[in-house]
């Protein structure tokens, strides 16, 4: 969550929160001052896709560790768009949202930032945009604890997928528009079984 010790439940703030989004990058390494984006996905909390293109690196010319895992090659991007040229659409989106959804979002929000794309002011108790990151909700409920961080260990999305059965057959994971859909899912199921409000305790309790 945008909030590491949140005052109200982010389930309280989203209440009147009508322009949901759920966004997902793919790219070619882990640092955004070094390395660039190569898929950005959006979808509305309905499911409807938003946006999702592949994106042309300008300076990376190859990624094969970062390949190995989303399986984008540079040939499959050397014909796209760069992210200049698509920015205005992103940007577009994401300043009309009131509530941005992801897995490790703070990874995805990093990247577009590095891209010169500005997002709505998010963090303190009443943000203009609430920011929900699934991954850090989904970590109490798996419950796993790390020692050495003294906090519950963070889970990748296709674990939590599966946990709340998501059916991973239409798109593969590691695909940011297929793990934009099982973010909502996760989010979904979690929301449904009370489990945000369970995490929420247990980060609390941690913080406290």
């Amino acid at each position: 969550m945008g909030n590491k010790e949140p005052i109200r439940s982010c389930l309280d703030l989203l209440k009147d929160r009508k322009k949901i989004i759920v966004l997902d990058t793919e790219t070619t390494g882990t640092k955004p001052h070094l390395d660039e984006l190569l898929q950005v996905s959006i979808i509305d909390g309905n499911g409807n896709v938003l946006f999702d293109r592949y994106i042309r690196p300008t300076k990376t010319k190859a990624w094969p560790d970062a390949e190995l895992v989303n399986h984008i090659s540079p040939e499959m991007v050397k014909d796209e768009p760069t992210i200049e040229e698509l920015l205005p659409q992103i940007q577009s989106i994401i300043q009309s949202a009131d509530c941005i959804i992801g897995y490790n979002v703070s990874f995805d929000i990093h990247f577009l930032q590095w891209a010169n794309c500005e997002f709505p002011e998010w963090g303190g108790t009443e943000p203009k945009c609430l920011i929900i990151d699934v991954m850090e909700l989904f970590a109490p409920i798996y419950g796993v604890w790390n020692s050495y961080y003294g906090n519950y260990k963070w889970q990748s999305l296709r674990i939590a997928a599966d946990h709340y059965g998501y059916d991973w057959s239409s798109i593969a994971a590691h695909n940011s528009l297929g793990d934009c859909f099982a973010t909502l899912h996760v989010w979904n199921r979690m929301v449904a079984k009370g489990d945000v409000q369970k995490a929420e305790r247990l980060i609390l309790e941690v913080n406290t």
